[in-house]
C-alpha cells in the first residue's frame, strides 16, 4: 500500500515538472514575441531570457533522470529530486 502511494506521488511529481518546463520554455517564446521590434537589439531579449532557458534545461536534466528512477521504482528519490529542483529555481539566478 505504501509503494502503492509513493507511486501515485511520483507520478504527480513527474508531471508537475514537465508542466514546470513547459511553463519556462512558454515564457521564453512570450518574452521574445512581445518584445519584437526594430528598436530593441536581440541581445538584450536574450539576456532577459536567458535565465529561463537555462532553467528549463536544467529542469529537463532533472527530468530525464527522474524518469529513469522511476522506471528503476525508485518513487522516493524521484519526489525528492523534483521537489529540490522546483524549490532550487527559486534561488538561483544567472
Amino acid at each position: 500500500m505504501k509503494k502503492e502511494k509513493l507511486k501515485k506521488g511520483a507520478q504527480v511529481c513527474l508531471v508537475v515538472l514537465i508542466l514546470y518546463i513547459i511553463g519556462q520554455l512558454s515564457t521564453v517564446f512570450q518574452t521574445r514575441y512581445q518584445l519584437a521590434s526594430p528598436l530593441i537589439p536581440e541581445s538584450t531579449i536574450w539576456q532577459i531570457s536567458k535565465q529561463f532557458v537555462f532553467t528549463a534545461l536544467a529542469a529537463t536534466i532533472v527530468n530525464v533522470i527522474v524518469l529513469i528512477l522511476y522506471f528503476f521504482q525508485k518513487y522516493l528519490l524521484v519526489i525528492i529530486l523534483v521537489a529540490v529542483t522546483l524549490i532550487a529555481d527559486r534561488f538561483i539566478y544567472i
